[in-house]
């Protein structure tokens, strides 16, 4: 182990912890109404996953990396003071297994948030569940030969759907400075959600293939997998 990576574990441990104890709300019981906080200052935070999953690992950094950059993408999702809005999110990501139809999952009650140093608006859901049977780690359905759906045009269990799953729900948790949802909720819609993820995928194509020049898009890919909030 590279004295990077055990910085970087020792940094998500103490974060994820730090995220916990600052925000009850997601380490308790949680009603089912919306509640609002303002945070007086940015909390980095991480999570075991990332410790434990190397393919989750390496999709949180690629995501990070063009988040942290100066490009179309990381505009897009208001720059780098986003970054510590889409560590939170990844705080809270946990694995699961659940229907292939379905990529990753944000649910249960919501925590509306204000950063008052950068004056960013967001929420964080009760629950971020990655499903291990879906498109971010399979490319064919269980006992199948045939392939799962894609995301936006890519194909499955690639690096550039990974990282394009992960800005969608991003996308789902900031707010625009005009108050609205950067992509609105499309949990109960397919077709909304993959014009959601084609959205994504216009603005930041150019850095996501950067990433897996040796991984092709999709050609003749089944239909989009459902995103849902």
């Amino acid at each position: 182990m590279t004295t990077r990576e055990i910085l970087f574990g020792l940094a998500l441990l103490s974060v994820a912890v730090n995220t916990m104890a600052a925000n009850p709300l997601l380490a308790g019981d949680i009603n089912s109404e919306s509640k609002s906080v303002t945070r007086e200052g940015g909390r980095g935070s991480g999570l075991p996953l990332a410790l434990e999953d190397n393919i989750f690992n390496s999709a949180y950094h690629d995501a990070l990396t063009i988040l942290s950059g100066s490009n179309r993408c990381s505009e897009f999702f208001g720059g780098r003071a986003t970054v510590d809005i889409f560590n939170q999110m990844i705080a809270i990501t946990r694995k699961d297994f659940f229907s292939e139809k379905i990529g990753i999952r944000m649910w249960g009650a919501t925590v509306n948030i204000l950063n008052a140093p950068t004056n960013r608006r967001y929420r964080l859901f009760e629950k971020v569940d990655l499903n291990g049977n879906g498109p971010f780690y399979r490319s064919k359905y269980s006992g199948s030969d045939r392939l799962l759906p894609g995301v936006g045009t890519y194909q499955p269990a690639t690096k550039e759907v990974r990282v394009l799953m992960l800005l969608h729900e991003l996308g789902h948790t900031v707010k625009t400075d005009e108050g609205k949802w950067l992509l609105p909720n499309d949990g109960e819609d397919e077709e909304l959600s993959r014009r959601n993820s084609m959205k994504v995928e216009q603005v930041c194509g150019e850095e996501i293939s950067k990433l897996g020049q040796s991984e092709g898009k999709a050609e003749a890919a089944p239909p989009a997998a459902e995103v849902s909030h």
